[in-house]
C-alpha cells in the first residue's frame, strides 16, 4: 500500500512538471512560471486571436537585449506571421496573465532576411506575458461595385457613428501580396496609420474598404490593382499588378468639428 500511495505521489510530480514545461515538435523549449487557474482563465490563445504582450530577450548569459515590460505591450495577431514562428508557437494556448520562458532554436528564429541583427541565427531567450486577448465576431461579406472585395472580422454592435469621407481615421494594417508575402504592417510599428478619408492620402481602394466602418470594426480586404498600384507596382516590394491583401481595424473615428479625445 505504501509503495502504491509513493508511486502515485511520484506520477502526480512527474506530470505537474511535465505540464508546466515542455518542448515542442518544432524545438521550442517552454516553462510556465506564472499559471492561470483553469476558475480564471476563460479562454486560451488560439490562431486568429490578437494579442497584447509583454516580452523581454536575454541572450544565453541572462543578459537583457530588449524589453517592453513597463511601456505599451507589443500587439499581433497569433498565426498570421506578424511574428518568428517561434514566437507564434510560444504563444499558443496562453491565458491572460501568464508567463513564460520560452527558448526559441535560430531554425524558428529569425531567418537570413531577418532586420533584427542582433538575433539573427542565435538561440533567443524569452520571458513572456500575455495581457490580453481579443477574439473577433465575424459579420458580413460582400464586393462593391468597384471590386473591393470587404469582409467584417470583427462588427461592432450599436455603432451609430461611420467612416465617411472628411473623418480623421487611426488605422492599423496589415499588408500581404495574394501569394501570401508579407509586404507591411502598422502593428510592427506598435503605432496606427493616420489619414484623412476621402481627401487622397491613401489609395482610392483603401477609401472605398473603409468607408462606412466603426471604430472598433475589423475588416480583411481584397483591393484590386486598378484601385491600388496598378501596372507599374510600387517596386521592390509590390509587383505590377498585385490584388493587395489588408488585415485593417479602425482603431479611432474622428469626425471634423469633434474634439479629439
Amino acid at each position: 500500500m505504501l509503495k502504491s500511495i509513493i508511486a502515485s505521489a511520484l506520477f502526480a510530480i512527474c506530470w505537474a512538471a511535465n505540464d508546466r514545461s515542455w518542448t515542442t515538435d518544432e524545438g521550442v523549449k517552454i516553462e510556465i512560471i506564472k499559471k492561470i487557474g483553469d476558475s480564471k482563465c476563460k479562454i486560451k490563445s488560439e490562431s486568429g486571436d490578437q494579442l497584447e504582450q509583454f516580452y523581454k530577450l536575454s541572450d544565453k548569459e541572462g543578459k537583457v537585449i530588449g524589453s517592453n515590460f513597463g511601456q505599451k505591450p507589443y500587439t499581433f495577431t497569433l498565426g498570421k506571421g506578424e511574428v518568428i514562428h517561434g514566437m507564434e508557437i510560444a504563444m499558443e494556448g496562453m491565458c491572460v496573465g501568464e508567463q513564460r520562458k520560452v527558448i526559441i532554436p535560430p531554425e524558428q528564429g529569425f531567418d537570413e532576411d531577418g532586420d533584427e541583427v542582433e538575433g539573427k541565427g542565435e538561440t533567443l531567450y524569452y520571458f513572456v506575458e500575455l495581457k490580453s486577448i481579443f477574439r473577433p465576431k465575424p459579420g458580413a461579406k460582400w464586393i462593391t461595385d468597384e471590386g473591393v472585395h470587404i469582409h467584417i472580422t470583427h462588427e461592432v454592435e450599436g455603432c451609430t457613428e461611420k467612416a465617411q469621407a472628411g473623418d480623421t481615421l487611426h488605422q492599423q494594417y496589415t499588408l500581404n501580396l495574394e501569394d501570401g508575402s508579407f509586404i507591411d504592417s502598422s502593428w510592427s510599428r506598435n503605432r496606427p496609420f493616420i489619414f484623412k478619408m476621402g481627401s487622397g492620402q491613401v489609395i482610392k481602394g483603401m477609401d472605398i474598404a473603409m468607408e462606412g466602418m466603426c471604430q472598433g470594426e475589423k475588416r480583411k480586404v481584397v483591393i484590386p490593382p486598378e484601385l491600388a498600384y496598378g501596372e507599374n507596382g510600387r517596386p521592390p516590394a509590390i509587383p505590377g499588378n498585385s490584388y493587395l491583401h489588408f488585415d485593417l481595424s479602425l482603431e479611432k473615428l474622428v469626425r471634423p468639428g469633434k474634439e479629439e479625445l
